[in-house]
């Protein structure tokens, strides 16, 4: 399926966010400007990595009976290209890797051999990059640690007619230099300037960094230049278990796809996201380290907290029982008239419960005697005086039992008259007398109940004026006022160590502070007159060419969907029925019927779904009538795993057309099937004598 989406230009993209945020476009403008962004819209790419020419020469050590110098040159060019010998360790990888360390600025380890890196002293590539003829001479002076020379030319034709290390010839220039330390960074800008090329970031979490409120650690931003881009020209060995590139961090494999499929708008989504990424971690990092200080000075300032609290809350006592004495003598006079009234109130109730219980007695005495003796009975109901009624002289006992013994009258000391006993007459006074007794009861036990309510308000009123006079007295003789002074010096003292040692936090500002202030700032907007801040836009426009990249992705994921299957075939895939490549990297195949992660694919599957993703991309780009992808393909050994001359056949056949077929690709693989000799033909095979030892 062909992919034919419109690409929307810069204004309408612009459009697009202001509409969404509610803004002008020409703010959005400002705003990208400002934080150095640009929307430079979607030219076609045009990227060409060609391998004209590769020389090496060192000294081979440690050999059986093969030590000694070595030379080797070979010439190549666009087209199916295969190194080739029919023994193994006759040096096919390690001329791969020799090429690629050129080519990358550093060996690509899926190449590299161990024990031959130390025999290299000098290696040459003379290519053509982005249309400009280069020469790139690397010369060991330690293993694994060259230097390097960049020539520029021309033409391709003026580097390829020097022979060995010669440099000097018109049209051909020193362009840089470098040392070990500098070789990787020469070679990558070089290539990245020279193909059209942006960095990508990702963000990883570092292990050890501290979580956020919400589980979150900082992120470190890992620039992946030219050396992770190469990925998509020297292929991942078969054991290795990703799709593409050195890592599945940040979607690196996602990113690449996106950036040799040139998704649009995909490199300045790129850039959007890592600044807003870094922007927003670097307000997180300023807030949990002020938070971070914040929390050692209150570490250091504890022990100073803790002491204020302490003098501050004995101050506060003080406070609460700061002396007064007026209030004191007030409260002394107030006890004291108080307790006057329940003084007078209690003497009155002792004096009535007195005469009342007094009163009561006589009536239990007059019962008792009306009872119990006969001479009473005579005179029941008559009075029972307890003095005489004109002398006031008490009547004592002695009167009282001659009364009763002898019938003398108690008041007049006369005989007491014979009277006829009347036993309801008697009965009558007798009731008459226990009445009297009962309600002599009742008026006692009514002056008792007021006694001891008087008494009690007295007791109480004298407990209060005797606290008065003793606090009066205790406050007039104390040493609060000196106390009350200390407590506020100590507080004093420790509320400026506070503050000293939280930088100025222990406090409110002064309320004249803050006035001023706020009449010294200007005035601001508000919200609504300000307008969405910077965050906001720039939030707005990640999310629209977020839109516009996912649209696109989609859309050139389903084209290579079909191109990675048609390919995978090609090259010996059994049961594939499709792939569908989403925007997180997943791979998400089906074969023989059910899903199947791309790290399930067998060894020598992985690689061929490897190259069926790279090859389709190259031929999804080229379709398109672009040349986003260098076109440059680097295989070691893509059919070590095979176990059938067939499947062997199949695969090298494939890729031998593949490399004749799509427009502009180069790819050189190393191979030590005889099937080779039977499809390539002598003029793109490289070998050494005889098909034995390269060099």
């Amino acid at each position: 399926m062909n992919v034919d989406l419109p690409v929307p230009s810069e204004g309408e993209l612009y459009k697009r966010i202001a509409d969404r945020v509610g803004v002008d476009s020409d703010r959005i403008a400002e705003v990208f400007a400002s934080h150095g962004l640009e929307l430079t819209g979607s030219l076609p790419a045009k990227r060409e990595l060609v391998v004209h020419r590769l020389i090496c020469e060192g000294r081979k050590t440690g050999t059986t009976g093969n030590d000694g110098p070595f030379t080797v040159d070979m010439t190549l060019g666009r087209g199916p290209w295969v190194i080739s010998s029919s023994i193994n360790s006759a040096g096919k990888s390690s001329l791969l890797w020799a090429l690629s360390f050129a080519l990358r600025g550093e060996g690509f380890d899926a190449f590299c051999r161990p024990e031959t890196v130390s025999w290299f002293r000098f290696v040459r590539v003379d290519i053509e990059v982005g249309g400009a003829a280069a020469s790139i001479r690397l010369y060991f002076d330690k293993p694994g640690r060259p230097s390097v020379r960049l020539l520029t030319a021309d033409s391709i034709s003026d580097l390829l007619v020097l022979e060995g290390r010669v440099e000097g010839r018109i049209g051909v220039r020193l362009a840089a230099t470098a040392e070990p330390s500098g070789v990787k960074g020469l070679i990558g800008r070089f290539m990245m300037e020279r193909l059209g090329l942006q960095p990508v970031s990702v963000w990883v979490a570092e292990s050890n960094a501290p979580k956020d409120e919400d589980g979150n650690r900082d992120s470190t931003e890992q620039v992946h230049g030219w050396a992770s881009f190469f990925y998509a020209i020297a292929l991942n060995s078969a054991s290795d278990s990703l799709l593409l590139g050195p890592t599945l961090v940040g979607q690196l494999p996602v990113k690449l796809m996106q950036l040799f499929l040139d998704v649009p708008y995909a490199p300045e989504l790129s850039r959007l996201t890592t600044l807003r990424k870094a922007e927003t971690q670097e307000v997180s990092r300023v807030a949990r380290r002020a938070k971070e200080d914040a929390r050692a000075r209150d570490e250091q300032a504890a022990p100073l907290r803790k002491a204020l609290e302490v003098a501050q809350q004995r101050l506060r006592g003080l406070e609460a029982g700061r002396p007064d004495v007026g209030n004191l003598v007030a409260a002394v006079d107030h006890a004291a008239a108080e307790l006057a009234p329940c003084q007078a109130a209690y003497q009155e109730a002792a004096e009535q419960h007195q005469a009342a219980k007094k009163s009561r007695q006589s009536d239990q005495r007059a019962e008792r005697r009306a009872k119990q003796s006969g001479a009473a009975r005579l005179l029941l109901g008559a009075l029972d005086p307890e003095v005489c009624p004109r002398c006031d002289h008490d009547i004592d006992d002695e009167r009282r039992a001659a009364e009763e013994n002898e019938h003398q009258c108690s008041v007049c000391a006369r005989p007491l008259p014979s009277l006829p006993q009347d036993p309801q007459a008697q009965a009558d006074a007798l009731a008459r007398i226990e009445a009297r007794l009962a309600a002599s009861k009742t008026a006692e036990d009514s002056c008792a109940a007021t006694l001891a309510t008087a008494t009690e308000r007295l007791t109480a009123a004298r407990t209060t004026y005797d606290q008065s006079v003793a606090q009066l007295e205790r406050i007039r003789s104390s040493d609060w006022f000196a106390l009350f002074d200390k407590a506020q010096r100590e507080v004093d003292q420790l509320q400026g160590a506070v503050t000293l040692s939280t930088g100025g936090r222990s406090g409110d500002t002064p309320p004249a502070l803050v006035a001023a202030l706020a009449a010294a700032k200007p005035a601001q907007k508000t919200p609504a007159e300000q307008g969405p801040d910077d965050e906001t836009l720039l939030t707005a426009a990640a999310e629209v060419i977020k839109d516009v990249v996912d649209q696109h992705s989609r859309a050139l994921f389903s084209e290579l969907n079909d191109e990675i299957v048609q390919i995978a075939h090609d090259l010996g895939v059994t049961n594939l029925t499709s792939v569908n490549l989403s925007l997180g990297g997943q791979l998400n195949a089906v074969k023989s019927g059910s899903k199947h992660r791309f790290s399930a694919f067998s060894p020598v599957d992985r690689l061929r779904m490897r190259i069926a993703v790279v090859v389709g991309m190259i031929k999804v780009s080229r379709r398109r009538g672009i040349m986003s992808h260098p076109g440059l393909l680097l295989i070691d050994a893509p059919t070590a795993e095979e176990l059938t001359p067939q499947a062997t056949y199949q695969v090298l056949d494939t890729l031998y057309r593949t490399g004749n077929k799509v427009p502009g690709l180069q790819m050189i693989i190393t191979s030590i099937e005889e099937a080779v000799w039977d499809i390539y033909p002598k003029d793109r095979i490289v070998t050494g004598t005889d098909g034995r030892e390269l060099f």
